[in-house]
């Protein structure tokens, strides 16, 4: 069985105060009935056997006090790092008073390193936000509508063109769980699901939206973790309208309908 840090200092003392009585014991019994000084030598040695036993049960009753005192800021940095709290706040000059040095030593370790961890943690956090910004600024460059999907369906990225045109499609909404219109539950929304659930692009699918008047193509592509796992898919729409075209068919229809 290992012990821990508290159970060996305690054993240690207790081993050290069994010799020191072992020996004052052999004193006593050492020292001739007419030696002139026994009573004072064998009151002497009571008294100091007696401190001895005291300081070591005060001793090991303060080990366990002073290693909890000294490890309970240790204690709650690492269970905020845990948690993933990096603002913590700590007075080192107020601990370098008041906290043993190889303590203060331990702390003031872990409070560089919280600092390190945190400017880690704001450029993690802003090379994602730039290459998101990034990735969505490219999408709606392009000349497609694009719906990028987690594992489970919901849509991480959907590009302007393939919004304007299919307002539903909201970041955050799960195509799967979602119920939408026929056309979009017919075309887009089962060419999705047969992507996911089978982890592999799907043959494209060239599909006659009757709200578009058009043939749309449907195209796909799996995206991958850093382990090959699927963790999401891309669909492609291609011959979509563009706004000015939409723009025209929509200014058309409302014409017929007011005529």
């Amino acid at each position: 069985m290992n012990l821990s840090f508290s159970a060996k200092i305690r054993w240690i003392i207790i081993l050290i105060l069994a010799i020191s009585i072992l020996q004052n014991i052999i004193i006593l019994k050492l020292i001739p009935d007419d030696f002139d000084h026994k009573i004072d030598l064998q009151n002497t040695i009571y008294i100091t056997s007696f401190i001895q036993i005291v300081f070591g049960i005060i001793v090991i009753s303060y080990i366990p006090i002073f290693l909890k005192k000294a490890f309970t800021e240790i204690h709650q940095i690492l269970k905020d790092l845990s948690q993933g709290i990096y603002n913590i706040d700590l007075d080192l000059e107020e601990f370098k008073k008041t906290t043993d040095k190889e303590f203060y030593a331990i702390i003031e370790v872990l409070v560089d390193s919280v600092k390190s961890i945190a400017k880690f943690d704001l450029l993690k956090k802003e090379k994602i936000v730039e290459h998101h910004n990034r990735i969505q600024a490219i999408l709606n460059l392009a000349g497609d509508g694009f719906l990028v999907l987690d594992s489970k369906g919901a849509i991480v990225y959907v590009n302007d063109l393939l919004l304007d045109i299919f307002p539903p499609f909201q970041e955050k909404t799960s195509i799967v769980d979602s119920n939408f219109n026929p056309e979009i539950e017919n075309n887009i929304k089962k060419y999705a699901i047969s992507v996911i659930k089978s982890g592999s692009k799907q043959p494209s699918q060239n599909n006659f939206f009757p709200s578009l008047k058009k043939h749309i193509t449907l195209k796909s592509a799996v995206v991958r973790n850093s382990s090959g796992s699927v963790c999401g898919a891309v669909i492609a729409l291609s011959n979509l309208p563009k706004n000015d075209e939409k723009k025209k068919d929509d200014k058309k229809q409302e014409q017929e309908e007011n005529n």
